[in-house]
């Protein structure tokens, strides 16, 4: 059973379709799945990979050898912080995380199965999904409501205002 606050079930989302295609859109709000959480966002920043993303570098977009890294429709921004208003079953226990928490989540989403995750070095991770990149794996931040997959390292956060 999952524990939250009264979400609405639409909310207003940034969705990316392609390079200088970024539309304001009603979007689902998601739902939070065993050992996920859901946030009310507070806050995204948009850095310089999101500009370029935006700009259509190749580098995100694909060319030549290169597959491309943004796979849309999907919703950006990876650098983000928010307010939990769920949490799916098991996810108070594996975060430490309470309604009402401030909390944020780091913005890569090891896949746990590589040499790298298995070493401990995450960070490093050869899938390397990232927040609002891969909708797949989990949209971005660039919306209303966001959610944690269960794979994600997710952190609270001191809220000087409780």
């Amino acid at each position: 059973m999952q524990e939250g606050r009264s979400v609405p079930e639409k909310m207003k989302a940034v969705v990316c379709y392609g390079p200088k295609d970024y539309r304001l859109e009603e979007v689902s709000v998601p739902k939070a799945g065993p050992q996920e959480v859901v946030i009310r966002v507070e806050a995204c920043g948009i850095c310089a990979g999101d500009i370029k993303a935006y700009d259509g570098a190749a580098m995100f977009w694909g060319g030549g050898v290169n597959p491309p890294y943004v796979k849309a429709p999907v919703i950006p921004g990876h650098e983000f912080i928010g307010e939990v208003v769920e949490l799916g079953p098991g996810a108070r226990e594996k975060y430490g995380l309470e309604i009402g928490d401030r909390a944020i989540s780091e913005q890569i989403v090891p896949c746990w199965q590589c040499r790298y995750c298995l070493s401990g070095k995450y960070w490093m991770c050869e899938v390397h999904n990232i927040y609002g990149f891969q909708r797949i794996v989990a949209d971005g931040a660039m919306a209303e409501y966001m959610r944690f997959p269960k794979g994600a390292i997710n952190h609270k956060v001191p809220n000087p205002d409780k």
